[in-house]
């Protein structure tokens, strides 16, 4: 064997060697971690997520520029794999190309490959003069980034130098006619006239600092953000099919010792395999409510502290420490504010590139805090114990639930059994003064269209959604197979909520626990009535609306077109879009039960409200009585009640299809 054969082997030993030793390491802590099965499913849709996402780079386009400057950077990496390859087969036969077997294909990814280098290196300047001059505020500037785009740069202006020496010594090459950046390059050299050996150093020089190089980023990317290069397609194949993303129930519960999570270790392996992926870009943040008015809650600082609080305690995982040599809880390293601050909007998921899933690990943390320690927000203790002996977030009277609704005629199931729908009020539409116009207007359409429904009355009990979200998951089980086990009892098959986070766990919650039925958001419902003419909107409304999308009916159920179709069929109505919308609508501030805590300024729901003001409507149209509340604090704190509204799509619509 040449000796260039000898040392190359020994290199590519070594290096595949602590390469498979650093992610052992790492793939060990996943399987030691809790065990997450939901994960294996519809194999041919992963496989499509992933080429979306992964290969794709579907995400990354929500911001064009920067997008398509990593795809480039990314592309241009797996095609330049076949390259590296060819380079390191070079040590042991000269002239061998991983396309030896067919001269054209050869010929013609050299081509490629020289147009891929050039253009990843531009874009590697163009990424430095991003971080350096730009200096983006979702950007954390980082000696590691640094590093890595240094590397990708050598690797390509060492290729080209490799390439330039060779040609500049033998113009006759074949591969020169293609290799058209590399014959550039040869072509300068060959203008300084260097001697014969000039030229043969320059080529072994730029040919194992491109092999050292190449060797010394692979064992690097374990210990570094850029791991994703490693984990992305695995993370993104893994993702979260399931419809409505719902969160996992804690199982046989009444037998459990321990809720949640207190140690990075009883996070699941996906959510482990979430924290390696995160390659720190902030995208998470970029519609972030609690980012966007300076909450502790930062998506991608969170899950850096966990990054980092993992690689700190992996150590101690693996037996090697002792526990007390990890300075920091896993709460601590998350910061107690951080945990209480997230609406559970999901807008970190939607933007994320790779699909790192957020909210079931801030979850997974209240739970502990909340089952564990009882380490919460002071204001929950008064709702708590409402939703726990009263079963509303205000504790007011069971008896007086839904009160307005049967002094109003309005049957219970109890009295029409054979209603085809029950209209599930939730404890907004019973007690809450505002949403219960919403309620009315919502019963008298129905009424109008003649569809036979009838409600629950005194039977009705918070759905759960606030308890689940704050990490009370016994509580909110309670209240689920309680609100099921009545259904059950009716028969009844299908249901109208007038509330997203409602329609959230009836239709994707407690099929967990034996309730499947029907769900229909009520702007749903509508709009199938209006376009079946069993409403018919005709007075004319001379208003400009905004639609605001509720996270839980947008972003969790896809439901966005539905109430845009019923304000387009109000006469009069002109309808106008705010910035952020549909897919990438702004959160109200309600989710994830922070409806129920105070909110340091700047206010989540003012700057929705200042979002609005932008596109001058005059109504913030909603589809949520956690949106409505929201909007109707922010307009009277911004003082604009006078020229500002905020309704609900039903009560436009209802104002429309009056007869009087």
């Amino acid at each position: 064997m040449r000796l260039e054969g000898m040392i190359m082997l020994v290199l590519v030993l070594a290096t595949l060697g602590i390469f498979t030793w650093s992610c052992w390491n790492k793939i060990k802590i996943l399987l030691a971690a809790k065990k997450d099965g939901s994960r294996f499913d519809s194999v041919f849709k992963r496989v499509e997520l992933m080429l979306s996402y992964a290969i794709g780079q579907k995400s990354m386009f929500k911001e064009p520029g920067p997008g398509l400057m990593h795809a480039l950077i990314f592309w241009g990496f797996l095609i330049l794999l076949f390259r590296s390859i060819s380079v390191v087969g070079e040590a042991f036969a000269p002239g061998w190309s991983i396309f030896w077997f067919f001269r054209p294909l050869e010929n013609g990814y050299n081509a490629a490959k020289d147009v891929t280098e050039l253009t990843v290196l531009v874009m590697v300047g163009t990424a430095f003069f991003r971080r350096w001059v730009l200096k983006p505020w979702r950007i954390t500037q980082s000696r590691d980034a640094e590093l890595i785009l240094t590397l990708i740069g050598t690797l390509m202006v060492t290729d080209f130098l490799y390439d330039g020496a060779r040609f500049a010594a033998a113009p006759e090459l074949p591969d020169a006619a293609y290799a058209v950046v590399g014959a550039g390059v040869g072509r300068l050299l060959a203008l300084a006239e260097p001697g014969e050996g000039t030229l043969a150093a320059l080529g072994h020089a730029s040919y194992w600092i491109h092999c050292l190089v190449l060797f010394f980023f692979l064992n690097y990317l374990p210990y570094s953000k850029h791991m994703h290069v490693l984990t992305s397609l695995p993370n993104v194949f893994f993702g979260n099919l399931k419809a409505g993303r719902p969160l996992t129930p804690i199982a046989d519960i009444e037998n459990q010792e321990a809720f949640g999570a207190s140690k990075v270790e009883e996070f699941t392996w996906k959510q482990l395999l979430d924290v390696y992926t995160c390659t720190e870009c902030g995208r998470c943040m970029t519609n972030c409510p609690t980012s966007l008015t300076e909450k502790v809650l930062r998506p991608k600082e969170l899950t850096e502290r966990h990054k980092h609080h993992l690689y700190a305690k992996m150590p101690v995982m693996l037996g090697k420490k002792k526990p007390e040599d990890v300075p920091e809880t896993l709460v601590e390293a998350s910061k107690w504010q951080a945990i209480w601050d997230c609406t559970t909007c999901r807008s970190c998921e939607e933007n994320c590139p790779l699909l790192i899933e957020y909210v079931d690990r801030i979850v997974e943390l209240r739970r502990y805090l909340m089952l564990m320690e009882a380490d919460m927000p002071k204001e929950l203790g008064t709702t708590l114990r409402g939703l726990e002996n009263k079963s509303n977030p205000w504790g007011l009277a069971m008896g007086d639930r839904a009160k307005w609704a049967l002094e109003a005629g309005i049957p219970t199931f109890a009295e029409k059994p054979d209603a085809e729908y029950l209209f599930y009020l939730g404890c907004a539409g019973s007690y809450d003064d505002r949403s219960i116009k919403v309620a009315r207007a919502i019963a008298e359409l129905l009424k109008q269209a003649e569809v036979s429904f009838a409600i629950l009355g005194a039977e009705e009990g918070c759905c759960g959604d606030s308890a689940r979200r704050l990490g009370n998951e016994y509580l909110f089980q309670m209240q689920a197979q309680a609100n099921i086990e009545t259904l059950n009892g009716y028969g009844i098959k299908k249901v109208i909520t007038m509330c997203p986070h409602g329609y959230q766990v009836f239709k994707n919650e407690y099929p967990q626990f034996g309730g499947r039925y029907e769900v229909f958001h009520h702007t749903e419902l509508l709009a199938t009535l209006v376009k079946e003419g069993k409403l018919k909107p005709a007075r004319e409304i001379q208003e400009t609306v905004t639609f605001h999308d509720s996270c839980y009916l947008g972003r969790y159920n896809d439901v966005y077109d539905a109430p845009r179709d019923v304000l387009d069929e109000i006469p009069g109505l002109k309808r106008v879009e705010m910035e952020r919308c549909r897919e990438g609508g702004f959160c109200c501030g309600a989710g994830g039960g922070r409806v129920w805590m105070e909110e340091k300024e700047p206010r989540i729901n003012q700057l929705r409200v200042s979002q609005a003001m932008e596109v001058k409507p005059d109504s913030i149209v909603s589809a949520c009585p956690f949106c409505l509340m929201m909007f109707k604090d922010a307009i009277a704190d911004k003082g604009c009640e006078d020229t500002l509204k905020a309704v609900d799509l039903a009560e436009l619509l209802a104002r429309s299809c009056r007869q009087d």
